[in-house]
This record gives structure tokens, sequence and C-alpha cells, in this order.
């Protein structure tokens, strides 16, 4: 039997010339073609300053940085993420504080958030699950009550919107990502995007390892001005990056495609074991990025992840909820309702240009069997 794989990545059809490109300009780091892409992102997506990383583990631990947070400053993210979001926390010292989700869009509730609100709290980080926008009104409203930096957590989130706004150019600072997994995959790579013009100074020093290097003028030498890192995307991964987004609007329509022909395949399906989320939300535009079923229980959850194995179809479920991680417990003693509930019952469905047609009839089919079967 074949399997239908979870992910393959996507490659457009222009990238090996333009890896060849970089190898004909004999120049591996630090060159013409991160420039240009650079440039290339911040017109696509209008944010005001692009720095291409090696990941958005390191553009996420950048922001940390940029923004001055340190030792006991509270910074309020969902505990439903990847580590990498905790961790640049941690690396700086600083301190976590998990809040919980909506159940409709899987983003933080901005209810919840408030309620965590301290005097110490310094920043809210902002996961776009799915690619699809979190409350943005209400997050600005509380940046402004509180004077705190806005950080979006956007791996899920390139190309989506929040009305005529991409997604990683309305808080202060935004992180992408390129990994294997992603919409735009390109092995390992990522992007910082500075959208607080106060910001864009401390950002190139930070990413020239703590060096004036990037605005050094008519001066002969460069030296020391602050704490940095080595985080800039080598000019193959650029080059990659490039060929990738060139490629949007072919990736993403054939996305949302997939994404809308599950979505109203299973709202036809008459059945109370799971739930569906919308494409759109408070006027977002989604990114398409997962296709995520939510049911009841956790054994529900393993049976149709069981099932499905059988019939030859990868499905997963998603993140362990940081607050439940032996880690997380030092950080939060409390039950996040949602979040669990969400864990428990998260499962996400194959979602990938080269998916076919004959494979999401046969996913869908199988759906249809395993509810025959439960219900």
């Amino acid at each position: 039997m074949k399997t239908i794989p979870f992910n393959i990545p996507y490659y457009s059809k222009d990238i090996k010339k333009d890896l060849n490109q970089v190898l004909k300009n004999n120049k591996l780091t630090d060159g013409k073609i991160r420039s240009d892409t650079e440039r290339f992102i911040e017109k696509t997506i209008k944010s005001k300053k692009i720095f291409l990383t090696q990941s958005c583990t390191n553009a996420l631990e950048a922001c940390i940085s940029i923004c001055g947070l340190k030792k006991n400053d509270e910074i309020i993210l969902p505990s439903y993420t990847f580590t990498s979001t905790a961790n640049c926390i941690l690396l700086n010292s600083a301190k976590p504080i998990f809040a919980d989700i909506d159940p409709k869009t899987l983003n933080l509730d901005p209810i919840d958030v408030q309620k965590k609100i301290t005097k110490k709290t310094k920043a809210i980080i902002l996961v776009h699950y799915n690619g699809l926008s979190c409350h943005f009104e209400e997050f600005l409203k509380l940046k402004k009550k509180y004077n705190l930096f806005l950080i979006e957590d956007c791996a899920h989130a390139f190309s989506a919107k929040y009305k005529n706004r991409f997604l990683g150019t309305i808080g202060d600072l935004g992180t992408f990502s390129f990994h294997d997994t992603k919409n735009f995959p390109v092995g390992q790579g990522g992007a910082l995007s500075v959208n607080n013009k106060n910001l864009i100074k401390k950002a190139k020093i930070y990413c020239d390892k703590g060096t004036d290097r990037s605005f050094m003028g008519k001066k002969s030498y460069y030296s020391w001005k602050g704490v940095g890192s080595e985080i800039r995307a080598t000019e193959l991964t650029s080059s990659l990056i490039y060929s990738q987004i060139r490629s949007k609007k072919i990736i993403q329509n054939k996305r949302k495609e997939i994404w809308q022909y599950y979505h109203s395949s299973l709202k036809k399906i008459k059945q109370n074991v799971f739930y569906l989320l919308d494409e759109q939300y408070n006027q977002s535009k989604c990114a398409y990025h997962i296709f995520p079923i939510i049911f009841k229980n956790k054994l529900l959850r393993f049976k149709f992840t069981q099932f499905m194995k059988s019939k030859g179809v990868e499905c997963f479920f998603h993140y362990y909820p940081l607050h439940l991680s032996s880690y997380g417990k030092f950080f939060c003693k409390y039950k996040l309702q949602n979040t669990e509930f969400v864990y428990n019952g998260l499962v996400r469905l194959p979602i990938y240009p080269n998916l076919t047609t004959k494979s999401l009839k046969k996913i869908l089919k199988e759906i249809s069997n395993f509810l025959r079967f439960i219900i």
C-alpha cells in the first residue's frame, strides 16, 4: 500500500539556476544575493527592514535582545507553540508567562493575556497559528495601554494578512520561517522584520555580530557597539529563499485550493466528534500552512491517527503544550483549559502543493470511513 506522506517540500522551477548563480559569483556570505532578497521581501510585504537569518529561531532570539529585555522582565506568549518561542526569552534571562488560546483561532486569547499583565510585563509574543491572524485590534490596544513591545512569531504566516497589512509587519518586530516543513521551504532559513524604526539601528548591530559594520560610512574600520550574534543567512540560503518566494502565487494558490477542498468537504459531513477552523477571522487572510481537525478528546484523536495510518495516510498531532512539559512546569503552575483541550484533540492532515486530487479524495474517503466506524 502506497503511503500518502504528511509533507513533501515544494521546489520552484528556477531553484537550480539561482543556486548556480551563487557559485558563479564565487561569494558565499554577505553578498549581493542576500541583499537583493532582503530588498525583494521588504517590497513584497512592505516591511521597513528585513534581515535574512539562518532560522526563525535566530530571528526570535534577536528580537528579545533588540528590545532590550532582560532578567526579571516578563514576556507573555502562548503555551501552544514551538520551544523556540520560549527559549528566546530564557536565553536573555527574562521570564515566560504562558497565556491561554482562543479555540476559534488557536492564537492567544487577549482576555487571558490582559489578566496576566503585571508591572513587570514588557512584551507579548503573538504566534499566528496556521498563518491566521490573532485578534490584532485588541493586542494593539494592550500595547498602547501598557507600553509593551509586540513581537510576531510568523513561522506559519509568510504571505498572510490582517486587513491590508502583512503579518510580521504590524508589531514592533516579526519573524518568519523557511524551514523544510513550511510553505516556502529552503531547509533551514528565516527572516527578521523590523517595523519600529527606532529599533533598526539596534537590529543592524545585533545582526552584524555586535558591530557597526552596516553603517560605517567612510570609516576604514568598524568596531564593537553592543551584543550581537552570527545569524545572517548565507548566499546559498538567500538564493533558495528568493526562488521560493518568487513562486509565492503558485504555492499559495495550491495550498488554498487544498485547504478549501478539505473544509468544504468535511463541513458537509454530519458528525459531532470534531470541529474545524475557519479560513478567515476578523478580516484576516490565511497562509494555509496547516489543516487541523480538533477532536473532542485524546482517545478519538488517537483512534483517528491510528486508523489513517493503517490506511496509508500520515496524520500527526502538533505541539505538546509548553506549560505541561517537564521544563515548562518551572514557569507555570496553572492550567490553560483551551490549550489543553486543543492539544488533546488536534490532528493535522497532509497539505502541500504536490498533493494530488487522487490522494485528497482518498484522505476524505478514509475520514468518512472512520466516522462511520465511530458514529
